[in-house]
């Protein structure tokens, strides 16, 4: 079979699994577990060979910025730097990812074993709702959502001052971080039928409206002129929009709860400006990109949904439905070669990957 499958996909989203198996409310198993599930991930990440569709842009990117800084775009220095530190230490493009993913995966795993009501579904969720796969294609942006999840903690507080510092952070290595910046308001607004039916209407009046809208954004940003481009330009089939909608209807109980209870809503309203901003790539594809921080915080609402209580639906039925959703979307997406990540090349198979 080679590396040429989808085998180690599998092997992840099968090994979090058992995480369900095990006493992680103890802190030594939980961090065990985390680690355990880090380092696998990590390994997969760095070692993968033109998996991705942007890998080998990402390897140009990389040296050019070890050949030198002069003429560099430095819209995004985060990135740009990260690239040249590496470089400097002697490092090739192998080691950058390495490097990379070390520090994307620390980030994204220590969250979850802080703010998780369930680590081992968020970890199984980090993989079929395919963010580790995004993150082996885009890795600007998947840093800079790594870095924006850490808002969490400052939004729940309305502590809002560090969070849009942590946002301006991540627009270092992706500006479209800065779409956070309202989202850190918006999240922490009661989840009333007000607030979500305001937002939907002007979510729905941008929708229509957003073709002379990109076009005011380029004029003003005309690096991104390349992404009116038919490549980019085609809207992707309702069928991408079901796994959030799917997330928004599976987090009603916690939304409900938190209408209940006055507890913060954060994590309710995230998974639904998830959903209405991936309704915009069914406009243009492109714009997949803005959704993808408000997802990330699917990890932390979905757990704590299924862990809900209820009369009617047990948790245990809940988590059950949510895994078998999380495998169904992992199959529809390996089935679409999501972000060109599937199948899996390893550097093993260098010889045979052109």
């Amino acid at each position: 079979m080679g590396g040429r499958t989808v085998f180690p996909y599998i092997l992840l989203t099968g090994v979090s699994l058992a995480g369900g198996l095990l006493p992680l409310r103890r802190s030594r198993f939980r961090w065990g577990y985390l680690l355990t599930m880090g380092l696998a991930c990590w390994l997969i990440a760095a070692l993968r060979y033109v998996t991705g569709f942007d890998y080998r842009f990402y390897e140009s990117v990389f040296y050019a910025a070890a050949s030198g800084l002069e003429g560099a775009d430095w819209s995004e220095p985060g990135y740009l730097l990260l690239n040249r530190a590496v470089s400097l230490l002697g490092g090739d493009y192998r080691a950058f990812l390495f490097v990379f993913h070390l520090l994307l995966t620390a980030l994204v795993f220590v969250w979850i074993g802080r703010y998780s009501a369930a680590p081992w579904l968020s970890v199984f969720l980090f993989f079929t709702l395919q963010h580790f796969a995004l993150s082996m294609n885009f890795l600007r942006q998947a840093l800079a959502a790594a870095i924006v999840i850490w808002v969490y903690p400052f939004l729940t507080n309305r502590r809002f001052l560090p969070a849009c510092g942590l946002v301006l952070l991540a627009a270092c290595f992706h500006r479209t971080a800065l779409v956070m910046l309202p989202l850190c308001f918006l999240l922490t607004l009661p989840a009333t039928g007000l607030h979500y039916g305001l937002a939907a209407f002007t979510a729905a009046a941008a929708y229509f409206l957003m073709d002379p809208l990109i076009q005011i954004v380029v004029a003003i940003l005309p690096k991104y002129q390349h992404y009116l481009t038919e490549k980019y330009w085609q809207g992707n089939s309702f069928l991408y929009t079901l796994m959030p909608l799917g997330c928004f209807l599976f987090t009603l109980p916690l939304l409900r709860r938190t209408r209940r209870d006055q507890s913060s809503p954060v994590l309710p309203n995230s998974v639904f400006y998830a959903l209405l901003l991936q309704l915009f790539i069914t406009r243009h594809f492109i714009l997949e990109r803005l959704s993808v921080y408000a997802a990330m915080f699917s990890l932390l609402a979905l757990p704590a949904a299924a862990a809900v209580p209820g009369k009617q639906v047990s948790a245990k039925l809940r988590t059950g439905i949510l895994i078998l959703g999380g495998l169904a979307y992992l199959l529809f997406a390996a089935s679409q070669g999501f972000h060109g990540v599937y199948p899996y090349h390893g550097i093993w198979d260098r010889a045979l990957t052109p």
